[in-house]
């Protein structure tokens, strides 16, 4: 049957009278609502990321870059980094100079090809070694000699390795860097006190100035001292992964802080490549540290011919865990 009602019985838009029509007005504020606060939210978040993005960029564009000679661009294979360090004594001698005063810490730091770390070899500083146009030194002294360039000159000419980066660190502020982290942990095979403070054996964890202490003892000779240098630079390593300090945002600011004052780097490190060597510490737990094996002629410190071209030639095929199993002597001690 057909509706016959007219105009006056039917309510607005066609509705029976005494029905309630939904406000088609309001549904539309509603939606328009959702949409501009969704839009809000996402522009908020974008702009904190995008400030973030900022800061780490900033914080890490001013880390000091110097010019170095003798690095190669090949990374085909991975990547290797020379790892170095202001020379310091047990009151902490050197500083942030562009001129290096020598270095005992001498590290290489190999990134396989898969961007995870492939392994640390320290190469001892008072091996003797034959450096372009100044006959044979040992190692610690050739970047004071010759600066940066020299040594990865002499370092690739000693392993044949290509050296991609080079990396200084500055232990004068490798306590901020611990204190930014909430401190490291360190191991001592027996107790031991310097500066007045008290190691007991076994794991110790330690804030910046402690962690200093520890690297300084008085009592330690200076081959002591690099080995303990070694172990703090491996506990701080560790300790950066374990906390993810690039997704810990209140570890963040004080972490990357401390790092742009304590490294020097190549003027070839890239912001980007920095962030991806951080990024590729999340394998450090897994990492095999060595230490290339030297042997002493006529009173004169060298590299083991035989083992220490195994050495080179495993960290350039990514099988530096095999070499460890191979030749276990090699592996650097946790507990220095």
């Amino acid at each position: 049957m057909t509706d016959t009602r007219g105009p006056d019985e039917l309510g607005q838009g066609g509705n029976p009278l005494g029905t309630k029509a939904a406000p088609p007005k309001q549904r539309r504020f509603g939606l328009r609502t959702l949409v501009v606060s969704v839009a809000a939210v996402t522009f908020l978040l974008g702009a904190v990321a995008g400030g973030a993005f900022i800061y780490v960029n900033h914080e890490v564009g001013s880390i000091q870059r110097v010019p170095v000679k003798f690095l190669s661009r090949d990374g085909a294979a991975g990547t290797t980094i020379l790892l170095t360090a202001s020379q310091v004594g047990p009151t902490g001698l050197g500083g942030t100079s562009q001129i290096p005063t020598g270095s005992g810490l001498i590290m290489l730091l190999h990134i396989n090809a898969k961007k995870t770390i492939g392994g640390v070899v320290s190469i001892p500083p008072q091996t003797v070694v034959n450096v372009p146009g100044d006959g044979e030194m040992q190692l610690w002294k050739v970047e004071a000699v010759g600066g940066p360039s020299l040594l990865t000159e002499t370092v690739n000419n000693l392993t044949g390795l290509p050296i991609n980066h080079y990396v200084r660190i500055d232990f004068n502020h490798v306590a901020s860097m611990v204190n930014a982290l909430g401190g490291v942990s360190v191991t001592l095979p027996e107790t031991e006190e310097s500066f007045g403070h008290v190691f007991p054996q076994g794991v110790n964890h330690v804030n910046g100035t402690e962690a200093l202490e520890y690297a300084r003892q008085l009592s330690l000779s200076e081959t002591g001292r690099v080995l303990r240098q070694e172990s703090l630079v491996r506990a701080v390593l560790s300790t950066m992964d374990g906390e993810h300090i690039l997704t810990s945002p209140w570890r963040m600011t004080s972490a990357l802080n401390a790092l742009s004052d304590m490294l020097t780097v190549d003027s070839t490190f890239t912001n980007s490549q920095v962030l991806s060597l951080a990024t590729s510490l999340g394998k450090l737990s897994n990492t095999t540290f060595v230490t290339a094996p030297t042997e002493t002629v006529n009173r004169t410190v060298i590299i083991d011919p035989v083992v220490g071209g195994a050495l080179w030639w495993a960290i350039k095929n990514d099988s530096l865990a095999s070499f460890a199993q191979q030749f276990p002597d090699t592996l650097t001690p946790a507990a220095p």
